[in-house]
């Protein structure tokens, strides 16, 4: 059976900074297959959140490093860069709501991006919140919300535009339990329903929740 060409390849990337001579990350390898449930952990300062800024084209990764589709990320252009994002699903820790807005504008925000017309977005707005459900809050400002219903809504506008793989950056790290289990119940869903998930997590609970509900690929930067 001939093996797929995957979604991200690292391959043997360091980083570090010229003021400190322990490197976030040595010789780093790793692939995420598409249609892959994969998480990224380790302890914080080993480089996570560089590795997303890589991913996402925030840094530019060092040549043939980081791939994307078998294409070195380091020869992006802008443009391709754009057409990148607008393929990713990204959670962040600190969720990046527009906080003036209300929970639907947040939540279909992507979709306008893609200069879709009303009667899909609607279609597709309520697709989503048959998945998480925040109906009872589509006109509340994103600012009056809790953390756990922030990060509700980010993984909403995350999934609602069929992203070609979801990268979750530490999606639990301001909640309690309870509401890290709601973010990885729904984040075991996406992936049933066929979305790639990438997660990078140090939260060990979250960790030990996910073994034991769903079937996840682990890799531990040391």
């Amino acid at each position: 059976m001939e093996k797929s060409i995957p979604l991200i390849e690292i391959r043997n990337l360091s980083r570090g900074y010229r003021d400190n001579p322990t490197p976030l990350f040595e010789k780093l390898s790793l692939s995420l297959q598409p249609k892959e449930f994969f998480v990224l952990t380790g302890h914080s300062g080993t480089g996570k959140t560089t590795l997303v800024k890589f991913l996402t084209g925030k840094l530019t990764p060092p040549e043939k490093s980081v791939f994307y589709n078998a294409q070195d990320i380091s020869t992006f252009t802008t443009d391709d860069i754009q057409i990148l994002r607008k393929r990713l699903g990204i959670i962040f820790q600190d969720y990046q709501l527009l906080e003036d807005l209300t929970v639907r504008e947040n939540i279909v925000y992507p979709l306008h991006l893609y200069e879709l017309g009303e009667t899909i977005i609607e279609s597709k707005l309520n697709q989503i919140l048959q998945k998480i459900p925040l109906k009872h809050l589509l006109d509340k400002p994103a600012k009056l919300l809790s953390s756990g219903e922030k990060q509700r809504v980010a993984l909403a506008r995350a999934l609602i535009h069929d992203s070609e793989f979801i990268i979750a950056d530490e999606p639990t790290g301001n909640l309690d339990r309870e509401n890290t289990q709601i973010v990885a119940d729904i984040l075991i869903q996406a992936h049933k329903a066929g979305n790639t998930v990438f997660l990078i997590t140090h939260d060990i609970h979250l960790l030990n929740y996910l073994k034991e509900k769903h079937a996840v690929k682990i890799h531990i930067i040391k």
